[in-house]
């Protein structure tokens, strides 16, 4: 599951990075999230009751959200679907944000892409305010954008986080969920490669995602505002 950001221009600093073999309880976490993600889409392709709109915390109720990811949704997948019953979930490793964009314009022509649409990628290669244009473009106006940032021990997460905040703070529809924030100072509930989280840091992964998702209700209020949701330790 190498990690790897090619040289090219506005790169600078942008390494590569290589990552460890993974022990067989990541390979086991993955391989298990792989299949809570196929079971969330085959749920969703069955005929389905209207999504009910539940009281309380969850007022974006699970069946409203599309998730598309890489391999650290992957690995969190079953505590989405814990936290959000209901999650459309599409997470695959080594997965880069072309391939995402891909996933929801085909979602959006067959009337299937729902209310809110949550993209986790930025964890194998850059991502660029483009592509994240073209995402906005694709969801349409009645739809709501959660983007997750990421936390890898190289330079080029650096880039990827601050075309995620410079795109929001012109966007502020978008919401963050600020994953780089959220793990930086728990690195112990990561994986030895430092960018899969073991299964306690999938639950804080879900807490976090569910905590941006919920936030989409009250986005676009006052233009110029920043939308950034991050899950600390106690909150």
């Amino acid at each position: 599951m190498a990690v790897c950001c090619a040289a090219g221009p506005g790169l600078a600093g942008c390494g590569v990075f290589e990552a460890p073999s993974a022990p067989p309880g990541m390979q086991q976490q993955l391989a298990n999230g792989d299949r809570v993600g196929a079971a969330t889409r085959a749920h969703a392709a069955r005929p389905q009751e209207p999504a009910g709109r539940s009281s309380g915390q969850h007022q974006v109720p699970g069946g409203d959200v599309t998730a598309i990811g890489d391999s650290v949704m992957s690995a969190s997948a079953p505590a989405l679907a814990d936290v959000l019953p209901g999650i459309y979930i599409d997470a695959k490793p080594d997965r880069e944000m072309p391939a995402g964009v891909t996933i929801v314009r085909r979602l959006a022509a067959s009337g299937k892409l729902r209310p809110v649409v949550v993209i986790g990628l930025g964890t194998n290669y850059i991502v660029t305010s483009g592509q994240l244009q073209e995402l906005l473009h694709i969801i349409g106006p009645h739809r709501k954008l959660v983007l997750i940032n990421t936390y890898v021990p190289d330079g080029w997460s650096k880039q990827v986080n601050a075309t995620d905040a410079a795109f929001i703070r012109r966007h502020p529809d978008v919401v963050l969920a600020d994953w780089y924030d959220t793990i930086k100072d728990r690195l112990y509930l990561l994986w030895p490669d430092q960018v899969h989280p073991m299964v306690p840091g999938t639950m804080v992964y879900a807490r976090m995602v569910d905590q941006a998702i919920q936030a989409t209700r009250g986005t676009g209020a006052s233009p110029g505002s920043q939308n950034v949701v991050a899950d600390h330790p106690g909150s």
